[in-house]
């Protein structure tokens, strides 16, 4: 009996162990990887919250600022402000319920004068507080 191979032909079982192998060491280290990930901390939830809610904090001071020389400015300024309101928002919300309810009655109010054309007191003092109590919202003190 003689044991011999023929030339040029391969067994396909060391191809597939290779593959197999292969597989197994990228899924070991896909889990050592996410088991070692760090998740973010409420704290970073939060500063992202805050850094989402500071535009529309700004664009309301910017209302009052534009609505004495350019009501067109102060009304781009006011719909930048609702806009990114509405963005964060839903985030707001489970920071602060109520503060951020009355963040949207403040800006409703802001936005109320300036359709109606009041004094430029009025606008400034309404933007003060639409600020600020998106600011309270955001916990932006």
């Amino acid at each position: 009996m003689s044991l011999y191979r023929q030339a040029g032909r391969s067994s396909g079982w060391l191809a597939v162990a290779v593959a197999a192998a292969l597989l197994v060491g990228f899924g070991v280290g896909f889990g050592v990887a996410r088991a070692t990930a760090e998740e973010p901390t409420l704290e970073d939830a939060v500063a992202d919250v805050q850094a989402d809610a500071a535009p529309a904090a700004d664009a309301l001071e910017l209302v009052a600022i534009h609505y004495e020389t350019a009501e067109d400015a102060a009304q781009a300024q006011l719909s930048r402000a609702q806009a990114s309101f509405e963005d964060v928002r839903p985030e707001l919300e489970l920071l602060s319920p109520e503060e951020t309810d009355d963040a949207a009655e403040a800006i409703e109010r802001l936005a109320s004068l300036v359709e109606s054309g009041a004094s430029p007191a009025e606008v400034e003092g309404a933007a003060e507080e639409a600020r600020a109590t998106v600011r309270q919202a955001a916990g932006l003190r």
